[in-house]
């Protein structure tokens, strides 16, 4: 496993051990029952980033395996 590797599931992990803590957070900030748009937003684009992140480096990580991957295809690359 690379150092990069490494750091992107070390992010991960950091979410996991604190996704609890941030929706309980939101769910304090709730004014008569709705969330806070802001929080909601800066949760998902932080979610969405890491989710790229974790989708690009697999899709590397397939390019060395010699396949070409698109958002709806896979196959193998002639070699």
């Amino acid at each position: 496993m690379i150092a990069r590797d490494r750091a992107l599931l070390a992010r991960l992990r950091h979410v996991n051990q604190h996704l609890g803590d941030v929706v309980l957070a939101l769910m304090a900030c709730q004014d008569g029952g709705e969330l806070p748009a802001d929080g909601c937003r800066a949760l998902g684009e932080h979610l969405t980033a890491l989710g790229h992140e974790l989708v690009a480096r697999a899709d590397e990580l397939d390019a060395l395996d010699g396949q070409v991957v698109t958002a709806t295809t896979r196959r193998e690359v002639p070699r």
